[in-house]
């Protein structure tokens, strides 16, 4: 084998090399990014079933990944590279737009939660251990367990996990909830929900009987009327 022989194929075996190296390197980097992607689809399927609120998200960046799949499959290495930051940029931005949202609802409902261990302290009439764990399972919100349940799962049913467990959550506030407040009078059970949701009621909205109702209960200090 010639000198310029054995040139050629050293050079042809580092590019291949070069070239194996590039697409790892940008199919380890374009995973990182799809998973992210992916688990902030399962996060605002897990909340919008759990807070029954709509959490938005911009579809961009999910058909953005996708098709940066699509380009790293057919070796399209120089156009990944070119565009990779900017897609990773869209799905950190989505992240985060998701994540606050997620937040928000979620201090809005520990809140709730709070107010209601603090009624039951007072009433005992649920079961303040349950409270307890879903005040727990808001402030941390480790929900990957309940959602990753097998290793070959596609999105699809990683979506249905997320569904799942959100109504189960969902199912479980609703039930504390009535037990908590269902021997009120319907009358007054409306107004004794908006009053745990933190919102002030105005004396003067409410009738004779809603007044009487809501003196006879055992709400105490917990009624708090903003005269007018």
């Amino acid at each position: 084998m010639s000198t310029d022989t054995t040139s050629r194929s050293l050079t042809d075996r580092l590019k291949r090399i070069r070239e194996q190296h590039r697409r790892r390197t940008l199919s380890d980097r374009l995973n990182e990014i799809g998973k992210t992607m992916e688990e902030t689809l399962l996060k605002r399927e897990l909340a919008e079933a759990f807070f029954e609120e709509t959490v938005e998200i911009d579809n961009e960046a999910k058909t953005a990944v996708a098709e940066m799949r699509d380009l790293l499959s057919e070796e399209a290495y120089d156009t990944v590279e070119a565009r990779i930051d900017d897609v990773e940029t869209k799905v950190g931005r989505v992240e985060t737009s998701v994540d606050n949202r997620i937040q928000e609802l979620r201090i809005s409902r520990n809140e709730t939660v709070s107010a209601m261990q603090r009624l039951n302290n007072r009433v005992e009439r649920v079961n303040d251990t349950q409270l307890e764990a879903l005040g727990l399972l808001l402030d941390e919100w480790q929900w990957k367990e309940q959602v990753y349940l097998g290793d070959d799962e596609d999105l699809d049913r990683l979506k249905e996990n997320a569904r799942t467990y959100g109504h189960e959550m969902q199912d479980a506030f609703s039930a504390l909830k009535e037990e908590l407040f269902g021997h009120y009078p319907s009358k007054i059970r409306d107004l004794i929900y908006r009053m745990i949701d933190d919102e002030r009621l105005s004396y003067n909205d409410l009738t004779d009987e809603q007044r009487r109702l809501l003196a006879e209960s055992d709400l105490g200090e917990y009624i708090e009327l903003r005269l007018s």
